[in-house]
C-alpha cells in the first residue's frame, strides 16, 4: 500500500489502536489521542486499521489463533499432544473477541457522524459507510461462525452514549444476523453502483487516499461485497431456517460482479512504507509447526506420485530422499519426535536428515512480501461449483471446478514469486491448460463431485484461511478427516463445533451471557445452525 498522507482522526479513545505495530501507525497519522475532529473517511480507516491483526497476515493471529484452527482444519501439520490436542487459549480467545468489538465501536463512531449529517452531506459520505460495513460484516460473519450468537445491534455505542451500564448488550441470533448481513449487503451493492455512476471526484480522489484495502477500486469493492454474500448465502443454503432465503441469495449473487480473477483478488499486500506484516507472520512458522500436513499431501497426490497437484511444489519443500511427507492425527508423539527437526519445531534432526516435508520458503517463512487473502477467486470459483452441484443455480460444476483449480494454482503461483528470496525456490506457473487438464482429471477421479470441490476449496484455504478451512468442514464434513477423542484432555476431548465464550464477556456482561446460555449454551460440541 501506499503510504497515507491524510490524517487518521475520531479513533475513540476507549477503542484506541493498542497493538505491538501502533508506533509504525502513528508515524503516518496524527496521533488519535490528540484529534479533535473526526470524518467519515478518516473512520473507515480507523476501522479497517483496528482489524489489521485478523486482517493481514500477522505473527500474533498465526501463532494464537491460525494455528489453533488449521489443527482443526488439518491443513497444518503439527505435532500430536495427547491431552491437549483440541485445547485453545481463553486470553487468545478473548484477543479476538475485543479485537472485533474495536473494530465495530469505531464504525458505530462512523454511523454517528453520518446520521447527524445533512442529506447532501450524507450522498458524499454514504461511500465511507457502506465500505466500512463490508469489512465489519467480514468480520461479523467471521464472530459468528466461531460462537453462534454474539452483540452486535446494540454493541460498541459507550464511545457514543457515554453509558457504561447501557454499553453491556444483549447477544443477538445468529440465523438473524445472517439475515440482516446478506440483505444489507444485497443494498449496499446497489449503493456501489451507484456511486460508481455519480461520485464526484473529490469524493474518489479522498478514498483512493485513505482505502488500503482496495486502493479505491470501487470494482473491487463491489466484488468483495458480493463475493463475501455468496459466502454467506452458500453458508445458510444447507441447513437451518434460511436455507430458501439463502438459495434465492445465491441464485442472486451468481449473477452480478463476483471476485473471478486471481490478479483481482480482495488482499493486503505487505510493502516497505511501514505496514510490514510479512517478518511477524513468516517468522511464526519458523517457530512452530513448519511441517507438512499428510491429509494436505493426500488430496494432491489422489491421481499419484507421478501426477501431482501442481501446488504442491510451491507449498511444500519435499524432505531429504525427495518425497512428500507430513504429520497426521494417527502418529505418536514418539514417534515424532523421533522423525522430526529443528526447524519443525519439534524433533532434533538437521535439516539435511529431514523426514518429513516443510512449508515452502520462497512461499512462506522467506517470502518479505506476502500476501494476505481477504476473498479469493479461487474460494469463488468453488463456491460456484458447490452452488452448482447442489442445484441451487444453474452452471457447469465443472468449470466452476476446474477454474478454482486455475485460480488457485495462480496464487500460490504468485505468493511463491512474490519476493525474491535468496534461500527458497522460485517456480514458474506451468499454465493455465497444464492446471486444467490436471484439474479434468482430478475432477473424473471423485465419484462424489462435493467431495472434489471442498476437499480443493479445503486445500486452497491452506495456512492462509484456516478459520474458513474450519468453518468449511463443520457445515459439509468434507474433507473426511480422522479425528480421535484425545481421553487424556481434562476439558475438550473432541473436536469442538464452535469456540465458547471467553472469560472476560461472562464477567463483563454476566446479564446476558446468562441469557444466551439459556437459549443457545456455550458448549464446544454445540453445533450451530448452519453445522452438518
Amino acid at each position: 500500500m501506499k503510504i497515507l498522507n491524510t490524517l487518521l482522526l475520531g479513533v475513540l479513545a476507549t477503542a484506541t489502536v493498542s497493538s505491538c505495530s501502533d508506533d509504525k501507525f502513528e508515524g503516518f497519522y496524527e496521533n488519535p489521542a490528540k484529534t479533535t475532529q473526526a470524518t467519515c473517511d478518516h473512520l473507515m480507516t480507523g476501522a479497517f486499521w483496528n482489524g489489521n491483526d485478523y486482517t493481514f497476515n500477522k505473527y500474533w493471529r498465526m501463532y494464537t489463533w491460525d494455528n489453533i484452527f488449521g489443527k482443526y482444519a488439518q491443513t497444518i501439520g503439527y505435532k500430536n499432544n495427547t491431552g491437549s490436542d483440541y485445547y485453545y487459549n481463553d486470553g487468545y480467545v478473548n484477543d479476538r473477541w475485543a479485537n472485533f468489538y474495536k473494530i465495530l465501536a469505531q464504525y458505530r463512531q462512523l454511523e454517528n457522524k453520518y446520521n447527524a449529517l445533512s442529506d447532501a452531506n450524507k450522498e458524499n459520505n454514504r461511500i465511507y459507510k457502506d465500505l466500512t460495513e463490508i469489512f465489519v460484516y467480514d468480520h461479523l460473519a467471521q464472530m459468528c461462525d466461531l460462537f453462534g450468537d454474539v452483540p452486535f445491534t446494540k454493541a460498541g455505542m459507550i464511545g457514543i452514549t457515554g453509558d457504561l451500564a447501557g454499553s453491556r448488550a444483549p447477544f443477538d441470533n445468529d440465523e438473524d444476523l445472517y439475515k440482516m448481513m446478506i440483505e444489507n449487503l444485497g443494498t449496499i451493492y446497489k449503493d456501489l453502483e451507484h456511486y460508481k455512476a455519480s461520485g464526484t471526484a473529490m469524493v474518489k480522489a479522498t478514498l483512493i487516499a485513505q482505502d488500503f484495502i482496495n486502493k479505491g477500486n470501487i470494482d473491487k469493492w463491489l466484488a468483495y461485497a458480493n463475493s463475501l454474500r455468496l459466502r454467506m448465502a452458500v453458508q445458510v443454503s444447507l441447513k437451518g431456517s434460511l436455507t430458501a432465503f439463502g438459495q434465492a441469495a445465491v441464485k442472486e449473487c451468481m449473477g452480478r460482479t463476483l471476485v473471478t480473477d486471481d490478479a483481482k483478488g480482495i488482499e493486503v499486500i505487505s510493502d516497505k512504507d511501514g505496514f510490514n506484516f510479512w517478518e511477524d507472520f513468516r517468522n511464526g512458522f519458523r517457530d512452530i509447526n513448519n511441517v507438512a500436513s499428510q491429509p494436505m499431501i493426500d488430496a494432491m497426490t489422489k491421481l499419484g506420485e507421478a501426477d501431482q497437484d501442481p501446488r504442491l511444489k510451491v507449498m511444500y519443500s519435499a524432505n531429504k530422499d525427495g518425497k512428500y511427507i507430513g504429520t497426521n492425527r494417527s502418529e505418536k508423539n514418539a514417534f515424532q519426535e523421533a522423525n522430526g527437526s529443528k526447524f519443525n519445531g519439534f524433533g532434533e534432526k538437521e535439516w539435511k536428515d529431514r523426514y518429513y516435508a516443510a512449508l515452502d520458503s520462497a512461499t512462506y517463512t522467506d517470502n518479505q512480501l506476502m500476501v494476505s487473502p481477504i476473498v479469493t477467486a479461487a474460494e469463488v470459483d468453488f463456491l460456484q461449483a458447490e452452488a452448482i452441484q447442489r442445484g441451487w443455480a444453474q452452471g457447469n460444476a465443472e468449470q466452476a471446478f476446474v477454474n478454482g483449480m486455475v485460480n488457485s494454482s495462480k496464487f500460490y503461483y504468485r505468493e511463491n514469486n512474490m519476493y525474491a528470496s535468496a534461500k527458497g525456490k522460485h517456480y514458474t506457473y506451468p499454465g493455465d491448460d497444464v492446471v486444467k487438464a490436471y484439474a479434468t482429471r482430478l475432477w473424473a477421479s471423485y465419484t462424489d463431485k462435493l467431495d472434489a470441490i471442498l476437499t480443493m476449496k479445503w486445500v486452497h484455504f491452506g495456512i492462509f484461511q484456516a478459520t474458513q478451512a474450519w468453518t468449511s468442514i463443520r457445515r459439509t464434513g468434507y474433507p473426511m478427516l480422522t479425528y480421535p477423542t484425545d481421553t487424556d484432555a481434562k476439558d475438550i476431548k473432541d473436536l469442538p463445533n464452535r469456540i465458547k465464550y471467553p472469560n472476560s464477556t461472562k464477567a463483563s456482561n454476566k446479564q446476558n451471557y446468562d441469557a444466551v446460555v439459556a437459549t443457545q449454551g456455550d458448549k464446544s460440541e454445540t453445533k450451530l445452525f448452519w453445522a452438518k
